[in-house]
């Protein structure tokens, strides 16, 4: 039959027939056959096979589809970290991380198959295996690279998401930022430096609280730059990282590219300096790496959890260089800016949020930024995981116990009531602009106990203590640690205090 549909369907064949030897028509017929042969394997292929072959990565067209069907926050939990394996028999093979995704499979069981649907893929399963059970898995290192021996089935891999060490994360850009009347002039700051690097304000020099969104406002900066500047070299760096990969230079002597990777670039962001205090060759190198990079007309950004003149354990010569620049300070946010947070990370999460639900959130998180989002985020993982709708008696439940861990949280004013009861005193006095002995050392004691058992920075603690200066807390708060080395009374007292607070 074969033959047959190869002599009918060719004149050229009948030609080449036409006048030819025996062998010579034995070999034209041989030759017809052959290619009718592979012609029907290669249709019969075409048939049989699923439209599959035809992509390398099956997975990221589902994922996209998914992508568009899941609220942003169950998308990046669950889903963003899975990689596509190989298909076998039907059935698409999926890598999960870890065991606890694959209940992710049942979850969205409707979805998947119907994204396989719309997509005409032609799978008739979905298994989701660890790198420990699928056969087709490249080798992971423990640093979450992957090892240069691959299986030869299916597509190579790249490694997981949650490897994002020392890039600029995607979701830190100003658009992204939401602005108070305690970031204001830290924002207005970092643009200006972002249209302008190294002509507006060089270095910037970023300071607050734990959480306050100093890092947020850095990686902004290198996102603009980058978007205004393809070209340019940006370089973010925690102070942690920078010491360790000082150390890695000395240990195998590569001092010279340690260098070069840091003095070359045309943005530095460098974060929690603080810990560099009592680090002495690793402040040396960056002292020289900050010239070089300031007399290059280099942009230099830093952050740090206090100002400057509080970093008492970094040299001096450094300290006077944070403050060629400009010193910008982050305030904790108000409660009009704690519910724009909340309804902002909310949409980027695709989650609705109603207005009584944020209200709640930020009237009962008084802390920072991060922990604000972390009570969000959790709030929206219980609600994701059992499809729950979010309303205020939701909310109250699922965070009863972190908002009464927030609850216990030593503040300012509960120091201020607590030293004014035990000299007897009015809260109003020990806020009072009053310089008196009877005064001044309740204060300073207050003002010590602040600086030590809350995240606030010296400005703001001056702020409660009736709008005294920051110079004024930070001498406060040093005469009393210099008492405190020989007044065993006023020991006791510091240790009494620090207990009844809870601390």
């Amino acid at each position: 039959m074969l033959l047959a549909a190869a002599l009918s369907s060719s004149d050229a064949f009948r030609s080449k027939l036409k006048g030819s030897s025996y062998l010579r028509k034995t070999a034209v017929l041989k030759q017809a056959l052959a290619t009718s042969r592979q012609s029907a394997v290669v249709n019969i292929s075409y048939m049989s096979v699923p439209s599959t072959t035809l992509s390398p990565n099956p997975w990221a067209r589902i994922l996209d589809a998914l992508e568009k069907k899941i609220n942003r926050h169950s998308y990046d939990t669950w889903l963003k970290p899975t990689r596509y394996s190989h298909s076998s028999g039907g059935i698409l093979f999926v890598r999960v991380p870890t065991v606890e995704f694959r209940h992710a499979g049942d979850k969205y069981a409707d979805l998947i198959q119907e994204a396989i649907d719309n997509l005409g893929l032609g799978f008739n399963d979905v298994k989701f295996v660890t790198p420990e059970d699928d056969p087709a898995a490249t080798p992971v290192r423990h640093d979450g690279g992957l090892n240069a021996a691959s299986s030869t089935s299916g597509p190579s891999q790249s490694r997981f998401d949650w490897d994002g060490a020392a890039q600029l994360n995607p979701r830190y850009t100003f658009d992204a930022f939401v602005i108070g009347s305690g970031n204001q002039f830290a924002h207005a700051a970092c643009q200006a430096v972002a249209e302008r690097p190294s002509k507006a304000y060089n270095p910037l020099f970023l300071y607050g609280g734990v959480g306050m969104g100093k890092t947020h406002l850095m990686q902004a900066i290198g996102h603009e730059v980058k978007r205004r500047q393809p070209q340019a070299a940006i370089c973010y760096v925690s102070s942690e990282k920078f010491t360790n990969d000082m150390i890695n230079s000395l240990r195998y002597d590569k001092m010279t590219s340690f260098r070069d990777k840091f003095r070359n670039v045309d943005v530095l962001l460098i974060d929690d300096i603080q810990f560099l205090t009592g680090k002495e060759r690793t402040q040396e190198e960056f002292f020289h790496t900050f010239n070089a990079l300031h007399e290059s007309m280099k942009q230099i950004v830093i952050a740090s959890d206090r100002s400057p003149k509080e970093l008492a354990e970094i040299e001096d010569r450094l300290r006077s260089r944070f403050e060629w620049g400009l010193i910008a300070d982050i305030q904790p946010p108000d409660l009009e800016t704690k519910v724009a947070i909340l309804q902002k990370k909310a949409e980027q999460e695709k989650v609705t949020l109603p207005t009584d639900v944020a209200l709640y959130v930020a009237s009962n998180i008084r802390s920072n930024v991060r922990e604000l989002e972390g009570a969000l985020i959790r709030l929206v993982a219980h609600s994701s995981l059992i499809g729950a709708e979010i309303t205020l008696p939701y909310a109250q439940q699922v965070l009863k116990n972190f908002i009464d861990s927030q609850a216990r949280k030593v503040t300012i004013e509960s120091i201020q009531k607590m030293v004014a009861e035990q000299f007897g005193l009015r809260l109003v006095e020990i806020k009072a602009k009053n310089n008196s002995r009877a005064i001044v050392y309740p204060r300073q004691v207050a003002m010590y106990l602040a600086k030590h058992m809350t995240e606030a920075s010296l400005p703001e603690i001056g702020r409660q203590f009736g709008g005294k200066h920051h110079t004024t807390v930070l001498h406060s708060v040093e005469k009393i640690e210099e008492l405190r080395k020989n007044d065993k009374d006023l020991n006791r007292l510091i240790n009494k205090l620090t207990e009844q607070l809870g601390g």
